[in-house]
């Protein structure tokens, strides 16, 4: 089950982050869950965080990229 259908499925989990890495097309390669939050923020190349919702949005736009371009 992919992780969109799981956040879907399951709901969001209050306070939990997760960072996104890109390729340089721009489409997403990586999501990882951030265990401890404040330790990361201190880091000097933290990525920005994001909450389930809005990993959620992330991904949804991923997907219909990707479904359009497979249409093309």
């Amino acid at each position: 089950m992919s992780l969109r259908k799981d956040l879907k499925r399951r709901g969001t989990v209050r306070g939990r982050r997760w960072i996104i890495k890109r390729n340089p097309d721009d489409s997403i390669r990586e999501v990882k869950c951030i265990f401890k939050p404040e330790e990361y923020e201190k880091q000097k190349r933290a990525r920005p965080m994001l909450g389930d919702r809005k990993l959620l949005i992330e991904l949804e736009k991923e997907y219909e990229k990707k479904k359009n371009n497979s249409k093309d």
